[in-house]
C-alpha cells in the first residue's frame, strides 16, 4: 500500500501519487487494483477500482469508481466524447478529478457489477431488475410508488439498486447466509 497525495485522470485513466518524499508517480489499470480518497468537496470517501471491462469496445482493465456498494455493487466510468465536440473538448487537461466533472451524471457510463460481470444500466430491466432483482419485485415496487420515484431515470435506478440492497442486507435468510461464511472462514 502506497500513501500519499492522489490525483485521477479520468480522459487517460492515470491516477498520479506524489509520495511524501516529493516523487510522482503514475499508475495505470494495469498496475493498480484499487485506490481512494475522501473528497472533502463531496463529504465522501471516494473508492476505484481497476475492472476488466467485458465491454466490446475494451477488454483491457480499466478505472471504475464505486457509487453503491452492496450485494449489487453500482460502478461507474467517464462516457467517451463523440460526435463534432470530440477533439475539441476531448484533452487529457479538462478531466482531473474536479467537483463539477465528478458531480455531473451525465458525464458516465453506469454498471452494475455483479460476479465479475459488467451490466450496463441503459439496459436496467433486461440485465439488472429482472435477472438480479425480482426476489424483492413487491417490496421494491410499494417503495417506488409511496416515494413517487421515477425508476427509468438514471437517480431512481440508483435508488432502487440501493433499496435492493438495503433489503438483501435486512433479510434474515441473507444475515443467516453471512454468517455461515463468517464462520467457516
Amino acid at each position: 500500500m502506497l500513501d500519499g497525495d492522489l490525483s485521477y485522470n479520468w480522459s487517460t485513466e492515470v491516477v498520479s501519487l506524489r509520495q511524501v518524499d516529493g516523487r510522482v508517480r503514475a499508475f495505470s489499470a494495469h498496475q493498480v487494483q484499487k485506490f481512494s480518497w475522501f473528497d472533502y468537496d463531496e463529504h465522501k470517501q471516494r473508492t476505484f477500482l481497476a475492472l476488466s471491462a467485458a465491454l466490446s469496445n475494451q477488454p483491457e482493465p480499466a478505472f471504475f469508481e464505486v457509487c453503491t456498494d452492496g450485494a449489487l455493487s453500482v460502478v461507474r466510468r467517464l462516457r467517451r466524447p463523440h460526435g463534432l465536440f470530440k477533439h475539441a473538448f476531448s484533452h487529457p487537461a479538462y478531466y482531473h478529478d474536479q467537483p463539477t466533472l465528478a458531480q455531473n451524471f451525465d458525464h458516465f457510463d453506469y454498471f452494475v457489477y455483479d460476479a465479475g460481470r459488467l451490466r450496463e444500466f441503459s439496459k436496467f430491466y433486461i440485465d439488472i431488475y429482472e435477472p438480479l432483482m425480482t426476489t424483492y419485485q413487491q417490496e421494491l415496487r410499494t417503495y417506488t410508488t409511496t416515494r413517487n420515484i421515477n425508476e427509468r431515470s438514471l437517480l431512481g435506478r440508483l435508488v432502487l439498486v440501493d433499496r435492493y440492497n438495503y433489503l438483501v442486507q435486512q433479510d434474515p435468510k441473507t444475515a443467516s447466509a453471512r454468517e455461515r461464511q463468517y464462520v467457516e472462514e
